[in-house]
């Protein structure tokens, strides 16, 4: 895929005029990023766990913003979501939510820094985490109702099965493509828009832009993280 140019671009010797979207090598560039993205939250989450551990279970914020209320004011943008759509189990698949939410989330954000891009304007990129969260959706399946979760897939007239199967097969399979398209066109589209604002005008001018792309940002961090919570909440789900 042509990149526009970044550090890591310039870094890797991959901005490469006429290249196009599609190539046929690795792409050292999204894999920077994410590396960059990976070490920063690595970094945060034992801050996090020091200050966690001074606080010794106390309950009381403290007086100044630290990690603890950072993580705590992340988190609540999105365990309201999980309660309502998963239920009193929710806890169980609190880890692979918040850790997609909060690697997506910095990811995007990536991309409001000069020179910078995110991980996620990169296809291959997103359709690695689409693949994750359709490989976790099914284990989740199997892990609540064993060999009836394939009852899932036949629906539940047996005559029916010929037919719902493949129509079953091929929309568990279109969830890694919406997944992973969704995400690589908005913040793609983002990414772009935002650096020709700033190549075209002066660095403070476009401020509306770069509050509109942190919205973009925020916002499909939520859509990968609530869709992914909702293919895991019906794979998991009771029938009725």
């Amino acid at each position: 895929m042509k990149h526009l140019t970044t550090i890591a671009s310039l870094l890797f010797g991959v901005h490469e005029p006429g290249e196009g979207y599609f190539i046929h090598r690795i792409d050292p560039v999204p894999i920077f990023h994410s590396g960059i993205v990976a070490l920063i939250l690595i970094g945060l989450v034992i801050g996090f766990n020091r200050q966690l551990k001074k606080m010794k279970g106390g309950v009381v914020p403290a007086q100044n913003f630290n990690l603890v209320n950072l993580f705590e004011l992340l988190a609540n943008l999105i365990i309201g979501f999980i309660q309502d759509i998963i239920g009193h189990d929710w806890r169980k698949y609190l880890p692979i939510i918040l850790s997609l939410w909060l690697f997506i989330l910095l990811n995007n954000l990536f991309g409001m820094v000069p020179l910078m891009e995110p991980a996620t304007s990169n296809l291959n990129m997103n359709a690695a985490m689409a693949i994750v969260v359709f490989l976790a959706t099914h284990y989740y399946g199997f892990r609540a109702h064993g060999i009836k979760y394939l009852k899932q897939f036949i629906g539940p007239v047996p005559l029916l099965a010929p037919l719902m199967l493949p129509i079953e097969l091929i929309g568990h399979s279109a969830r890694v493509l919406s997944l992973s398209v969704r995400l690589f066109g908005n913040m793609f589209a983002d990414h772009l828009v935002v650096a020709i604002f700033l190549f075209l005008v002066a660095p403070f001018v476009p401020i509306a832009f770069m509050a509109l792309g942190i919205l973009v940002c925020l916002i499909q961090a939520l859509i990968f993280s609530i869709l992914s919570t909702v293919y895991f909440s019906i794979a998991v789900s009771e029938e009725h």
